[in-house]
């Protein structure tokens, strides 16, 4: 059963990232550069009020739940800033491999160090080789020519943020034993909603910012599904944290979430497959069944 919880959850979490590339290719907002602003407004309300109901507006958080929210809400805020900017600075591959080590090194680390969480030599293997996975599918355009001095620092930000995220999630679920889920999902979303918002408004752009959610029929739908799908990822991804080591979810939610991103690259995009694609796919699957093998 927990295998299927699992699965489901890479599903949702891959849906999401195929219907945030749909959305923006999509954007018909009068100006192009709110439609980041837009999904962050969106994404975060959406996931927010539809886990409290979900959860029967239950509401009573202790305040290290709020505590845990609003950081991971900055940490979601410092995650969009640093893709955005590292993104504009320099190529696409080495920050994808950024994000993902950040992910997968940050909580191993934490895990083993500070949580008690212990790893198998199996399972230690096959991080390194999920990790290995992700040079190996972004071998092509590792080339750090013309990159500005400030993408390698937005690159760190980027590789910081999207472990520290992970590592807030896991201390919440650890240090209340499963509990109020819910509310740490509210916060955390509906907090990343106002940081996205509030700054425009402060800046007196509130009428541009009203405009930019005129995005079109097509944009809106691909919203949609795309917030629908990360709902249940995250909701799936508290619950399974009770249930199994983070440091081995996560390495699996990544490797998984990357192979059906290529897929869906492949068959969707019509992109032409490279063979270092097939080479790292095969070794995430790899990797994926090494760490679901008995202990």
């Amino acid at each position: 059963m927990l295998a299927v919880l699992v699965a489901a959850m890479v599903l949702f979490y891959s849906f999401q990232s195929l219907f945030t590339r749909l959305y923006s290719a999509n954007y018909e907002g009068p100006d192009a550069g709110q439609s980041t602003t837009i999904f962050s407004i969106c994404y975060g309300v959406f996931i927010g009020l539809a886990t409290l109901i979900v959860g029967g507006f239950q509401f009573a958080p202790s305040w290290q739940t709020v505590l845990f929210g609003v950081l991971n809400a900055l940490m979601l805020a410092l995650y969009n800033t640093s893709m955005i900017e590292s993104g504009n600075r320099g190529p696409y591959s080495f920050l994808m491999i950024c994000v993902m080590f950040g992910g997968l090194m940050i909580p191993l680390i934490t895990g083993v160090a500070f949580l008690g969480e212990v790893i198998t030599p199996i399972q230690w293997i096959a991080i390194a080789l999920m990790l290995a996975a992700f040079v190996v599918m972004n071998a092509r355009g590792l080339s750090l020519k013309g990159a500005s001095k400030g993408y390698y620092l937005w690159c760190f930000l980027l590789f910081l943020s999207n472990g520290l995220y992970a590592v807030v999630m896991n201390l919440q679920t650890t240090f209340m034993n499963g509990a109020e889920r819910t509310e740490m999902l509210s916060i955390l979303f509906l907090t990343s909603a106002l940081l996205a918002a509030v700054p425009k408004l402060i800046k007196g752009q509130g009428r541009e910012l009203i405009e930019g959610f005129k995005m079109g029929k097509k944009a809106a739908l691909h919203l949609l599904i795309c917030c629908a799908s990360a709902t249940a990822a995250a909701n799936l991804l508290m619950y399974i944290l009770t249930q199994m080591e983070a440091s081995i979810l996560y390495t699996i939610d990544n490797g998984g979430v990357l192979v059906l991103s290529v897929i869906y690259s492949l068959i969707l995009f019509k992109e032409r497959p490279r063979w270092e694609q097939w080479i790292g796919i095969a070794m995430a699957l790899i990797s994926i069944v090494m760490l679901n093998l008995p202990v």
